[in-house]
């Protein structure tokens, strides 16, 4: 469903909503100020979709050419394999574990 963000001025300050169509009506969701937490969630929201959009994106090309993704998390240094194991490697480069897919 494609959602607009739309920004409305009243007295000087800045507003936001959502607006979309439901089963073909027009639907206008209030998220607050630029400090609200919606607000916030939402544009978090927004940026954690589409990191994920390029880490899918790497991952499909990078297995079809059989090299693993490196990645960060939690500090640790990451090679996802195409097989679904995960290296995690501290700062000297050492794996420090490994978990297969579906486990630890």
């Amino acid at each position: 469903m494609k959602k607009t963000l739309t920004r409305k001025k009243i007295k000087g300050h800045d507003y936001y909503y959502l607006t979309y169509r439901k089963e073909g009506k027009l639907v206008t969701k209030y998220l607050g100020n630029s400090s609200s937490i919606k607000y916030k969630k939402y544009l978090y929201l927004l940026t954690s979709k589409a990191s994920l959009y390029g880490l899918n994106k790497v991952r499909t090309k990078n297995f079809k050419n059989g090299v693993p993704v490196a990645y960060v998390e939690d500090g640790y240094l990451v090679y996802e394999y195409k097989n679904g194991a995960k290296e995690y490697l501290n700062s000297k480069m050492q794996v420090v574990r490994v978990v297969k897919h579906g486990g630890k």
